[in-house]
């Protein structure tokens, strides 16, 4: 059969299944004898398949049971043959009608199975007779090739991600638990390989940070970016497929070499962006083994060097806030004030106001941007009240406007003498 008559019963707008019968007529691959067997079979499946989705007593039932046979044979057909009227005339020559759209239901049956999204965590699906209730009823070859090439995808990128797993010695038991991006597991394991450390994972995010910062580094020495395959395209490539990787996943990692290079690198090269910020917006397209740390001291004092300065590693809420009082009232920044300093506080807030826009703007430009959403809230929060007992004229001697930052703040009481 020429690639001619192929495209033309591809595209043919009557259900292929009809095409294909016209076309064994036609050309005698089928006899009447055997359109008599369909149509004495036919019923039988119909009734099944009414029963199955609905009811096999009501007729727009068994009408919609037509389409759906009728849909599910062509659909066998269609992919057995590859669009072959030949082929397909004898295959239904060969089969029972019902055979041929159980064979359709078959394959929709392993589209089903097939990974929904490219994720290394346990996929909630539903129920295989709900995606037969709706495909059943599609009549677009399109659609089910579109759907099992995605599906297909998605399957080799998970298969490609467990591959690197193992070789950074990462179980599957880890990934899932993570819910793990095949994407990210994929495009941490090829980074490391850029950098010459692909044994081993990206531990937490304070790793990261330094990944970047040294390729950073890398790029402002001519001597070690001429060395590093991250700042040539040949030599990442070469040195990608050097490495044993199954020759099946060599298309999406070059697919995914070429995304590192000329988006992620480009972003990490570009000074104006704050190591911060770079942490902030490519961790989450990197598997990071432990994205949340209890201890972010060491990541602050990388990322944000000022905000480590003034913090000095607290995190307590109470001392960023005494911090924030600071900022926004034009005091040296301290995460405890004495008393002293405090009323000192109350006064210059009662007579020039709390500039809380000043703090707000200090946040978003030196804590590090994981905090800056929390931070914002509970110093907004802070300034709403303090709006309230700072500026208390009945308050002549301090003492409300003292217990409240002393119930948010840091105040250290000053320390009385010992007696003689």
């Amino acid at each position: 059969m020429s690639e001619t008559q192929q495209a033309i019963a591809i595209y043919d707008d009557r259900p292929f299944f009809e095409t294909a019968l016209r076309h064994g007529l036609r050309f005698a691959i089928i006899s009447r004898a055997k359109i008599e067997a369909i149509d004495a079979e036919a019923p039988k499946g119909l009734v099944q398949i009414a029963d199955a989705f609905g009811s096999k007593y009501l007729r727009p039932e068994l009408e919609t049971a037509r389409k759906r046979i009728v849909n599910l044979a062509s659909l066998y057909l269609l992919e057995t043959s590859k669009g072959d009227l030949d082929i397909a005339a004898k295959l239904i020559r060969d089969n029972t009608f019902l055979t041929l759209s159980r064979g359709g239901s078959g394959l929709l049956k392993t589209l089903h199975a097939m990974p929904e999204y490219a994720l290394l965590g346990r996929e909630q699906k539903s129920p295989v007779e709900e995606f037969l209730e709706v495909w059943s009823l599609k009549d677009k070859p399109s659609e089910y090739r579109n759907l099992l090439a995605h599906r297909q995808q998605n399957a080799l990128e998970i298969e490609a991600a467990l591959w690197f797993a193992r070789s950074m010695d990462l179980t599957q038991a880890e990934l899932q638990e993570d819910d793990a991006e095949a994407s990210g597991v994929i495009r941490s394991g090829i980074l490391k390989l850029l950098i010459g450390d692909g044994d081993a994972p990206i531990e937490n995010q304070v790793e990261f940070a330094q990944i970047i910062e040294a390729i950073r580094a890398q790029a402002k020495s001519k001597t070690k970016a001429k060395k590093s395959a991250l700042f040539d395209v040949e030599q990442a490539k070469s040195l990608l497929l050097d490495v044993d990787i199954p020759s099946k996943f060599h298309p999406l990692c070059l697919q995914v070499l070429d995304e590192i290079l000329k988006r992620d690198l480009v972003l990490i090269l570009d000074l104006k962006h704050s190591l911060d910020r770079l942490v902030f917006e490519l961790k989450e397209r990197y598997f990071i083994c432990a994205h949340e740390m209890e201890d972010t001291s060491d990541y602050d004092a990388l990322v944000s060097k000022e905000w480590s300065k003034l913090t000095k590693g607290k995190t307590d809420i109470d001392s960023l806030l005494t911090l924030l009082l600071c900022v926004a009232t034009d005091v040296p920044a301290k995460t405890s004030l004495p008393e002293k300093t405090a009323k000192q506080i109350v006064k210059k807030v009662r007579e020039q106001g709390l500039d809380v826009q000043k703090a707000n703007a200090w946040i978003k430009q030196t804590a590090p941007h994981e905090k800056q959403e929390g931070l914002l809230a509970d110093w907004q929060e802070f300034a709403d009240e303090a709006q309230t007992y700072l500026v208390d004229d009945w308050d002549t001697n301090y003492s409300g406007a003292l217990r409240f930052l002393q119930e948010n703040c840091h105040i250290l009481k000053p320390v009385k003498k010992a007696t003689p």
